[in-house]
């Protein structure tokens, strides 16, 4: 229980997050998610407006319906300044430890159920994923380096976390294939 708390808890403040940029719907803030920070934070549509009412309910955004956007108004939401009060306040508090989620190393823990051949292609699929990532990845940072250079100084951090990070998992995959090969 306490580790789904944390997670709703981190999910409103990256909603509160995003929303301190400027209003945005539901719809807008699952495109941010997917196309800014795929690689370290993600929300899906389920997640994301049952948590939009609940800001909503305690008071720390507000929102009115888009009456321009079409025959379906979208509902647009905007951070209250009680909201900004939060997001300031939980952007000062220490970083709790990642949680790491790797379903790969879940199957290499119980990996002596495995035949050498379903092992290889795990980790062969794993490695074209990874690849996968590193090719989104630069195309996201061309995109929002251009877009966010002025107004998000520490962009390029968060890409090149990103990009450490799946580096790392890269050389991994290579080393873990040639130890099969041998």
């Amino acid at each position: 229980m306490g580790t789904l708390m944390s997670r709703i808890n981190k999910s409103q403040y990256a909603i509160l997050g995003w929303l301190s940029k400027g209003p945005m719907s539901g719809y807008d803030l699952k495109q941010q998610f997917a196309q800014v920070t795929p690689f370290h934070w993600s929300e899906s549509n389920a997640q994301i407006y049952p948590i939009l009412k609940k800001l909503e309910q305690d008071g720390l955004v507000s929102s009115r319906l888009d009456e321009s956007s079409g025959a379906r108004n979208r509902r647009i939401y905007i951070i209250t300044s009680e909201g900004l009060d939060k997001l300031e306040d939980w952007l000062k508090q220490p970083v709790e430890p990642a949680q790491q989620r790797e379903e790969l190393l879940l199957k290499l823990t119980m990996g002596e159920h495995l035949d050498d051949h379903s092992l290889k292609d795990h980790i062969e699929h794993y490695h074209t994923q990874i690849k996968q990532q590193l090719s989104t990845l630069k195309v996201i940072e061309s995109r929002n380096l251009q877009q966010n250079s002025d107004t998000h100084p520490y962009f390029g951090m968060i890409i090149d976390f990103a990009k450490m990070t799946l580096r790392a998992k890269d050389q991994w995959c290579q080393h873990v294939l040639s130890q099969l090969a041998s």
